[in-house]
């Protein structure tokens, strides 16, 4: 609970300065390359520490298989109950309902490729490993996990500025509608489902299943909360996050074509308001861009509570 009002605090703060900012007409500068660097400083961390841990290494191939089993899985369950979600309340393919029109027509994207950050991480984390198991010294462990902490805080801090600058994230939560809200928590319904499988079929505890599902694709969070728990899950969960953010940008544009536009946004989870937005904009329209920001927000706030809980049970 005390790193939960961390994190919570750390963000406000950054909140509230990017807010001072925006008031004043002027914005915070190299607030993305900030962004970029913390996100950088600390999957490298987070790689070293898999890098370093021979039991985690020994099984690295095991550990690759199970994260991609639990992301597919997840995604699958994910837009099912989005699908669901979405009949329920009247909405249809295009994410509209009964008389709406859409202003920039139902057109569709080819969604684009993997983008820079995407390689970015990719590239931090074998580095990461790499060093950890060739570099690093035997005192490297014992300080991982502060310098984990120290670098995501920096990273949470750059978050909330963002956020506090843009200044748009009551005016779009409104234009939304109130329904809307409703598609982030089918999204966590669907994740406990894949994750119950999970648990259920693949070798895995059914906490550390939950655990691991949990991240909604918060590839920095999620798996810095879990290295305290286990290593090898925390692991599990970062391969877990990256490939479900991964295949997401692949699947946005098929799934928003052929099965729905507000079952894409479900996708990347907690992405879907940053990496995954401009994706999801290109496969879909404006207003689901919007939806997509809500979506991902809502999922975001909960990846701390969800795996708070989950650990603790």
């Amino acid at each position: 609970m005390t790193t939960l009002l961390l994190y919570l605090g750390i963000t406000v703060i950054g909140y509230f300065i990017g807010s001072f900012f925006r008031k004043r007409n002027r914005r915070v500068p190299l607030v993305g390359t900030m962004q970029t660097v913390a996100i950088m400083l600390l999957i490298f961390v987070m790689g070293a520490r898999i890098g370093g841990n021979e039991q985690v290494i020994s099984q690295l191939d095991t550990i690759g298989l199970l994260a991609f089993a639990t992301a597919a899985i997840i995604l699958a369950t994910t837009v099912a109950c989005v699908f669901i979600g979405r009949k329920l309340l009247g909405f249809d393919k295009y994410g509209l309902r009964k008389g709406e029109n859409a202003e920039d027509g139902n057109h569709e994207g080819d969604g684009g490729g993997l983008n820079r950050m995407t390689f970015i991480i990719v590239g931090c984390v074998a580095v990461g490993i790499l060093a950890g198991y060739f570099i690093m010294p035997e005192g490297f462990m014992d300080i991982s996990g502060n310098l984990m902490t120290l670098f995501l805080c920096i990273l949470l801090v750059f978050v909330g500025i963002d956020i506090g600058t843009e200044g748009n994230l009551g005016p779009n939560f409104k234009a939304a509608g109130w329904r809307v809200i409703m598609f982030p928590f089918f999204s966590m319904i669907g994740m406990m489902i894949g994750a119950l499988i999970c648990g259920l079929i693949l070798p895995l505890g059914m906490k550390d299943s939950f655990c691991i599902g949990s991240g909604f694709s918060w590839y920095s969070l999620a798996p810095a909360m879990l290295a305290s728990y286990s290593t090898k899950v925390s692991a599990i969960s970062f391969m877990h996050n990256v490939l479900r953010e991964i295949m997401s940008i692949l699947l946005i544009p098929l799934v928003a074509r052929k099965i729905g536009y507000v079952e894409c946004i479900s996708l990347p989870g907690a992405a879907a308001m940053d990496v995954c937005l401009p994706v999801v904009e290109k496969a879909t329209r404006g207003d689901i861009a919007v939806y997509s920001f809500i979506s991902g927000a809502i999922l975001s706030a909960a990846v701390p509570i969800f795996v708070s809980f989950f650990m603790n049970i």
